[in-house]
């Protein structure tokens, strides 16, 4: 049977190493200089004024990008129009635009396709309601052209 001096004296050695680091990765506020303390409070005003901006040059952003995409969505209705749509079809098929997964779906490659073949594959898009895909057509087409 273990006395519990001696118990006390084996879980004193084994907490101390712990108590010791713990005191050692923080110093105590008052024995850090003042200089110290302000760079510190001055660090923590300047990482909240960043976030601010950062949160609202993201909101920025997206304003400038709904912007961008209403005005891309407008000239792609325009387009479809003078392509001999209705303006209801015109705008339901230039509202389906959406750049970011148009970046990532797979582009059919118009090199060396004639008018009359662009003209098919945008009639046959528009008429299987893949919308999107007629959309990045035109453009692809327009960039070529």
């Amino acid at each position: 049977m273990i006395s519990r001096p001696v118990l006390f004296a084996v879980a004193l050695t084994l907490a101390a190493p712990a108590v010791l680091a713990q005191q050692q990765s923080k110093p105590p506020q008052e024995s850090l200089p003042s200089s110290y303390i302000q760079h510190q409070q001055q660090l923590q005003r300047q990482s909240a004024s960043i976030a601010k901006a950062v949160r609202l040059g993201n909101e920025q952003a997206l304003r400038n990008a709904l912007t961008n995409r209403t005005k891309l969505q407008a000239k792609l209705a325009e387009a479809w129009l003078g392509m001999g749509l209705s303006p209801q079809a015109a705008k339901t098929v230039a509202d389906a635009y959406d750049a970011d997964l148009a970046m990532q779906m797979h582009h059919t490659s118009l090199r060396g396709k004639s008018d009359h073949e662009v003209a098919a594959l945008l009639q046959s898009a528009v008429a299987s309601k893949r919308y999107m895909v007629a959309d990045q057509l035109l453009i692809d087409y327009q960039r070529q052209s």
